[in-house]
């Protein structure tokens, strides 16, 4: 049990630090601004019963912000992280993809939360 509450803190700090450490691309890099977490996912979790200004938030939020191709942004069309990632950075991206759930408090009510956080974990863990 102490192993893995000192696992998911280190966990924690190494989001924090690829967060705080990513590089944005150029908006020349011809990539299209979206979120991270969609709000058509977030909406089958409940996100749909907020009010207006709970969404347009939710939508502006620069955590919940990320830069991907059209192509990318096709093919993950709404879909978790279980479902799809993208092919470089995907541990940032999963990292990035919990908070914004858990700052929505929209995690509870997904299924794969548990092995969403045993995936990030492993994610994080290999590097060390």
């Amino acid at each position: 049990m102490k192993d893995t509450k000192l696992a998911l803190f280190i966990a924690a700090i190494l989001i924090v630090l690829a967060a705080a450490t990513r590089e944005e691309p150029a908006a020349s890099d011809n990539l299209a601004k979206t979120q991270v977490v969609p709000l058509v996912f977030a909406e089958a979790l409940g996100a749909d019963q907020w009010p207006p200004s709970m969404k347009e938030r939710f939508l502006e939020d620069p955590e919940n912000q990320i830069r991907m191709s059209q192509t990318d942004k096709t093919l993950r069309d709404g879909r978790g992280p279980d479902e799809w990632l993208p092919a470089s950075g995907q541990c940032d991206y999963m990292g990035r993809f919990m908070a914004v759930m858990e700052r929505y408090r929209l995690h509870h009510r997904e299924p794969q939360w548990r092995g969403w956080q045993t995936k990030r974990q492993r994610c994080y863990t290999q590097f060390q």
